[in-house]
Parts: structure tokens; sequence; C-alpha cells
């Protein structure tokens, strides 16, 4: 089985993080890692932590963390940006 990495978004509420958008990054993980290591946002999270970007490895069926973000809202947008220029990027220019 093929290892599977991803980045969600998440959002604080009353009972905690909630995920709600997950972008599919493919098997290759330096092209997922390049992906997340361009993102905007800060690693250091705290209490007033709202919005999260967090990169996952998916292996075997068990997700494994591997870095999160700490976001503002014009961050998720910059950020939603680039990772679709770089999906599209990854699925249609580069050569494998």
């Amino acid at each position: 089985m093929e290892n599977l990495f991803f980045i969600s978004v998440n959002i604080k509420t009353k009972s905690g993080f909630v995920s709600y958008v997950n972008f599919n990054l493919g098997e290759n993980g330096d092209k997922a890692k390049a992906i997340f290591d361009i993102l905007k946002g800060s690693q250091e999270l705290s209490d007033k932590t709202i919005l999260t970007m967090d990169f996952t490895e998916m292996k075997d069926g068990i997700p494994l963390p591997i870095k999160m973000l700490d976001c503002n809202f014009d961050q998720v947008i910059d950020n939603t940006k680039i990772i679709t220029r770089e999906i599209f990027k990854n699925l249609n220019l580069d050569a494998e």
C-alpha cells in the first residue's frame, strides 16, 4: 500500500478542532513536503490559534501528523492558492 500525503485545514470550535477540507498531495513525499514548506503561517501554536493547516502522511491507513501551521484567515486564502497552483504543476507540468 502506497503512502498518501495530504494537508488538512482545521477550525477551532467549542469542542475542539474540526477538519473542514483536505488537499490530496499524492504519494510523492518530497513533492508534498516541498508544497507544505512554502506555505504561510507559524509553527508556534497558542491558545489563540483558530485556524491550522496540518501536513499528514497516511501510512497503512494510519494518519501520521508531520507538521502543523497556525494560520490567520488571509494565510489560509494564500495557502489555498499556493496548494492549488502546486498540485496543478505536479499533475500537469512535471515529467515523472
